[in-house]
């Protein structure tokens, strides 16, 4: 499994187009989980947070029509402090549910 987690400071005026960008991303095989959201505690910070079946996978998402979409449409956007990291799991334990 690959989990890929980061950070975005978006500026207030484009936060709903930020927030409509990405939708497609769920459809895609492999894709386990694709959620983003808002900091509670820090307005404007968006929280991202995936997880691929594996590294083939998110490099196949990478080069995806609705991602070239995605990226166009981030670029006319007022964005901050992005970071954004993957990372290959060698094991998973579960500590609840």
């Amino acid at each position: 499994m690959v989990i890929v987690q980061g950070t975005v400071r978006v500026a207030e005026a484009d936060r709903a187009k930020f927030r409509a960008a990405g939708a497609a991303t769920r459809q895609e095989p492999g894709c386990l989980l694709y959620t983003y959201g808002e900091d509670v505690l820090d307005p404007g910070l968006m929280r991202i947070s995936e997880r691929w079946r594996d590294m083939a996978a998110l490099d196949a998402h990478v080069k995806t029509p609705h991602m070239a979409a995605f990226t166009a449409a981030l670029g006319g956007l007022d964005l901050s402090e992005v970071q954004i990291s993957a990372y290959e799991v060698a094991s998973e334990r579960v500590l609840a549910g």
